[in-house]
């Protein structure tokens, strides 16, 4: 009654291959995946240091727990190749993906291009103390914290356009 599951070694010991019985990667193939992907999510962008083991041709179609058919990815990305259909291909400088229509993905967003630098777009003081929440130890609410930061600095400039419109005493 025992069952059989193949599993290959390197000269070291650690683990390369796994038996098509097993789609999740036994620990030591974990972190070898780990090891070579940087210990960051592979997807085009995110550098998140939370991950999860994909398989790149999925294990539904055959895919097998081995090192070159598995890819960290954060649970993000994970859903959204799954839910968009996302093509992953290994090369031999890491990973290329592609939309669901075959178009690759740039390594990370373009930057749109702006006047100047952004010191020179905006009248807003930014400074470390920006980003301190105003109660005793919550969560930085990143939105409200940008947009306070942009409120203040356009009743500072509607101040002084009122000072510079009044005669002078």
């Amino acid at each position: 009654n025992a069952t059989i599951s193949t599993m290959i070694h390197d000269t070291a010991g650690a683990i390369l291959d796994v038996g098509r019985r097993t789609r999740k990667p036994p620990p030591a193939l974990r972190r070898a995946i780990r090891e070579r992907d940087g210990y960051r999510c592979q997807f085009p962008g995110c550098r998140s240091r939370r991950t999860d083991a994909h398989h790149i041709v999925h294990w539904a179609n055959g895919g097998e727990t081995k090192l070159g058919n598995l890819i960290s990815l954060c649970k993000r990305h994970h859903a959204l190749v799954h839910d968009k259909g996302y093509l992953i291909a290994s090369t031999p400088g890491g990973f290329t993906f592609y939309s669901r229509q075959g178009t690759p993905m740039p390594a990370c967003p373009k930057l749109r291009a702006g006047p100047g630098d952004i010191t020179t777009t905006h009248d807003a003081v930014i400074t470390p103390a920006t980003i301190i929440p105003p109660n005793s130890g919550g969560r930085l609410d990143l939105n409200l914290a940008i947009w306070i930061t942009f409120a203040n600095a356009r009743v500072k400039t509607e101040r002084r356009e009122r000072e510079q419109a009044s005669p002078a005493a």
